[in-house]
């Protein structure tokens, strides 16, 4: 899809900028432009977090494509490896360290390699009397999720979760986005001090058979981690580099085999 613009923003590398000197790839190399940054100079913008604009004819610049975030890799330290995705086989899962709220959400981008059982996505398996629950799993049976918020707990039914298609799932307060599905949840008091496993739930096995190219977890509008699939260069162990914490998280079943590698981003 293409744009117009009717103001005099120029194109950086990773970003539109009104004064193009500005950019530094150093501090400014993992920045996307967000759509409400430019409504003042673009029209019909679609409502994604993040958008990316491309000139579409050079030098004029009058008009602009959408363009793939992902095409624009966040700039690992030196060290690492950006990878497309990580796989899990169902015997790795990493805790991210953040406890959940009430009002925690996340985005989370798969492929689903296994689906004839249950297999944990993301949270804390807790007692719904607590108020400690909090995750969102696939069930054994094929066409559903199981969703669960401190004393709330649902079945979404009718949600296909096919090997080898990608889903991208989106919590924002009573939405869950599943691709072009949009499902109402219900949403329960969280008081707990246990920890959110990503690739499974804490407090419970069942974890995730798939390729994962992103999870992002949010408390109360915060990004509290962004993890995107690295592979540490020095000892070539496969994991999750948070770009909030600047920390590499591992496989935490350290007696099972790690993840394993996907292709390098270009």
């Amino acid at each position: 899809m293409t744009y117009t613009a009717t103001g005099n923003g120029q194109i950086g590398e990773r970003g539109l900028y009104s004064d193009i000197s500005s950019y530094d790839a150093t501090t400014d190399g993992d920045k996307l432009i967000t759509a409400s940054a430019l409504n003042a100079t673009f029209t019909n913008l679609p409502t994604t977090p993040t958008t990316k604009l491309e000139c579409a004819n050079s030098p004029a610049c009058t008009l602009w494509t959408i363009v793939d975030q992902t095409a624009y890799a966040y700039q690992l330290p030196d060290g690492y490896t950006r990878l497309q995705y990580i796989e899990s086989t169902g015997t790795q899962y990493i805790d991210t360290g953040i406890s959940p709220v009430t009002n925690t959400n996340f985005e989370i981008k798969l492929k689903y390699t296994y689906v004839d059982d249950t297999q944990g996505i993301i949270g804390y398996l807790g007692t719904a009397t607590l108020q400690t629950n909090f995750y969102l799993a696939k069930s054994s049976t094929n066409s559903k999720l199981l969703f669960a918020s401190g004393t709330a707990a649902q079945d979404l039914a009718d949600i296909s979760t096919d090997p080898g298609t990608t889903y991208t799932y989106k919590l924002n307060g009573n939405s869950l986005h599943i691709n072009n599905i949009i499902k109402t949840v219900n949403r329960g008091t969280i008081n707990t001090s246990n920890t959110v496993y990503i690739f499974g739930r804490n407090n419970t096995s069942n974890y995730l058979k798939a390729q994962v190219y992103y999870y992002k977890i949010y408390n109360d509008d915060n990004i509290v981690r962004d993890f995107i699939p690295a592979q540490r260069n020095s000892d070539n162990v496969v994991g999750m580099y948070d770009t909030v914490s600047k920390q590499f998280f591992t496989n935490a079943a350290s007696s099972d085999p790690d993840f394993t590698a996907g292709p390098p981003v270009q």
